[in-house]
């Protein structure tokens, strides 16, 4: 399962750096999956973990992305409202 993840032509399609701070066990864990050559780096370890993980859920993503786009306008509308009576 853990070659699946290992996908070297997806790292020519990652442009964007993300930095994170890891929990020390969880670099234990990157790092022991390079020793068995199944990432070349902890940075392809966790970008093939991470796009594993949420790229099968990208439809309900899709879903969250509309509903957040509803919460953006009532916040809209509620600041345009506030202003308003702050106004008089």
């Amino acid at each position: 399962m853990l070659k699946e993840l290992s996908i070297d032509d997806s790292e020519s399609k990652r442009e964007v750096p993300v930095m994170t701070r890891l929990d020390t066990r969880v670099i234990n864990l990157l790092d022991m999956l390079i020793k068995l050559n199944i990432f070349k780096s902890r940075s392809e370890a966790v970008a093939a973990i991470v796009e594993k993980t949420l790229l099968p859920q990208e439809e309900k993503f899709d879903l969250l992305q509309e509903q957040l786009s509803k919460l953006e306008e009532i916040e809209d509308t509620a600041k345009s409202i506030a202003l308003d009576v702050m106004k008089g």
